[in-house]
C-alpha cells in the first residue's frame, strides 16, 4: 500500500487542481438577492408573482443551473403552467399552497418542493405572502419555456 501511495504522490506534481476558479467550466459567483432588482407582477398571464433570479446565465456565459427568490404579497398567486425542466422551490419566509398536477402542497420556511419536468403547477400566497427559492437544471432562465394553462 505504501509503494502505491508513493506513486500516486509522484503523479501529484503534473497535476492541476480542480479547485482553482481557471479550471473550473465556470466561474464562482457570488451575489447578494438585495442587489437583484424584482422582476415581474405586472403581465397577468403570470399572476401578481414577483422574482430576483441571482444565478443566471447567458448566451456567452452559460452556467449550469438557476436559482432565484419568488416573492409574493398575501393572497397573490403564480398561475398554473408547465416548462420542461424540473425545478425546486425551498420555502423562505410567509406560507403558500403550491398545487403540482392537481395536488396541493403547502409551503413554509424549511420546505421543500420538487416539481417534476412538464408538470402543471401554480402557487397561491396565504394571508402573511409568501418567499421562497427557486431553482432549475437550466444554462439561463431565459430558456425555460413557461407554458401557461388557458384560464376557464
Amino acid at each position: 500500500m505504501t509503494d502505491m501511495l508513493d506513486s500516486f504522490a509522484a503523479d501529484l506534481t503534473a497535476a492541476t487542481p480542480l479547485h482553482q476558479p481557471g479550471n473550473l467550466p465556470h466561474p464562482p459567483h457570488a451575489i447578494h438577492a438585495d442587489h437583484v432588482p424584482l422582476s415581474g407582477g405586472t403581465d397577468p398571464t403570470f399572476g401578481e408573482v414577483r422574482w430576483r433570479t441571482l444565478i443566471n446565465g447567458t448566451p456567452t456565459a452559460p452556467r449550469d443551473m438557476v436559482l432565484g427568490i419568488a416573492e409574493f404579497g398575501p393572497g397573490h398567486q403564480l398561475r398554473p403552467h408547465r416548462h420542461t425542466p424540473p425545478e425546486f422551490y425551498l420555502g423562505l419566509e410567509g406560507s403558500g399552497t403550491v398545487t403540482i398536477d392537481g395536488v396541493p402542497h403547502e409551503i413554509r420556511p424549511g420546505v421543500a418542493l420538487y416539481i417534476p419536468g412538464d408538470a402543471e403547477h401554480g402557487t397561491v400566497a396565504g394571508p402573511e405572502g409568501l418567499r421562497f427559492a427557486y431553482g432549475f437544471a437550466s444554462a439561463s432562465f431565459e430558456a425555460i419555456e413557461y407554458r401557461f394553462t388557458a384560464s376557464a
